[in-house]
């Protein structure tokens, strides 16, 4: 396998066997992940992604947290229609965290916490104010160093939408460094939806691009959910919708924060559905002439290009290797 795969792909997936169209039950999915630990591909497996209500629950399966390294974990807040409800759920939801943490001890590590944005939080001050007092709450009630991700609703006016969240979110984050705290802080960053039950789920390359470029520019995390368990986009006739391809979407992502690529460029990336086009080997990942080397790759998953969220583990390197790239 060539070395510039293996650092685009190194924990990238994170496992949401919890919700559709998997949708298990929370032994069978608590039981795939500790699976997934012990085998081959472990190396690309990210974290386990668990609603914060269903954190005690999982208290019933605790022998399967034993052993190897810690469970990571990426929690789904609750959420809620406006600022004092969302603010009130995640309250509680940390206080979840809290105790899931104190029975568990360093056998958990709870690492990024999911939080949708409110659809009635339209401009960027509205944000910033939520993601403030989002960042209070995180400090006070959590003694883990959680990184907030929040998901933009591209319903509507997407590119308004888009621009708000990025610009509160890099905001945010340039406020907090500049007060002097620990660089250790995490960052707030996006988190974007690109699939779902029906095609009217699936963003526009356009829209992919769009938000890529705009956390690229504005230094914002991003991570992704739902559509990407393929590798290359294609047309799939049971979703009766054209999924995107993990490959395009952090490939595309990588190549932007390397080279600077401008808004279509990326979207060129992102629409493309010819594996071919794409190339990797022990020194850089290419898409047709734009390549990035590894130190490059390696960087913009650090600092950028997070993971995405699936509720399927096996397909993708199954899929990886029906195109000979394991």
């Amino acid at each position: 396998m060539a070395r510039s795969l293996k650092v685009l792909l190194r924990k990238l997936i994170d496992y949401a066997g919890l919700f559709p169209p998997a949708r298990l039950p929370l032994d069978e999915a608590i039981g795939n992940y500790a699976r997934y630990r012990r085998q081959p591909e472990a190396w690309m497996l990210g974290r386990f992604i668990c609603p914060a209500s269903r954190l005690e629950p999982l208290e019933q399966h605790a022998a399967l947290l034993d052993g190897g390294q810690p469970f990571a974990f990426s929690v789904l807040a609750s959420g809620g229609i406006d600022q004092p409800v969302l603010l009130e759920t995640l309250r509680a939801d940390l206080e979840a965290i809290n105790r899931f943490v104190e029975r568990r001890g360093e056998r958990v590590a709870p690492e990024l916490i999911e939080i949708k944005l409110p659809a009635g939080l339209g401009d960027d001050d509205a944000i910033r104010t939520l993601v403030a007092r989002a960042a209070v709450l995180l400090d006070e009630c959590s003694p883990m160093a959680l990184s907030p991700f929040y998901e933009v609703s591209i319903e509507g006016s997407w590119r308004e939408k888009i621009d708000a969240a990025v610009c509160a979110l890099s905001l945010h984050n340039l406020e907090r460094r500049e007060k002097g705290e620990a660089a250790g802080t995490p960052r707030a960053g996006v988190k974007l939806r690109c699939g779902g039950a029906s095609a009217a789920d699936y963003p526009s390359p356009e829209q992919i691009a769009h938000t890529l470029i705009a956390c690229r520019d504005a230094k914002v995390p991003f991570k992704a959910t739902a559509g990407l368990h393929h590798p290359i986009r294609h047309f799939n006739e049971p979703a009766e919708a054209t999924m995107h391809g993990f490959l395009n979407v952090f490939g595309a992502g990588v190549l932007a924060h390397a080279l600077g690529l401008s808004e279509q460029h990326v979207v060129d990336i992102v629409a493309d559905q010819d594996v071919e086009s794409f190339a990797f080997d022990d020194e850089r990942l290419a898409w047709r002439s734009f390549s990035a080397d590894l130190d490059a790759i390696a960087e913009a998953r650090d600092r950028m290009m997070i993971s995405f969220g699936s509720c399927s583990f096996d397909e993708p390197h199954h899929d990886l290797r029906q195109l000979a790239l394991l």
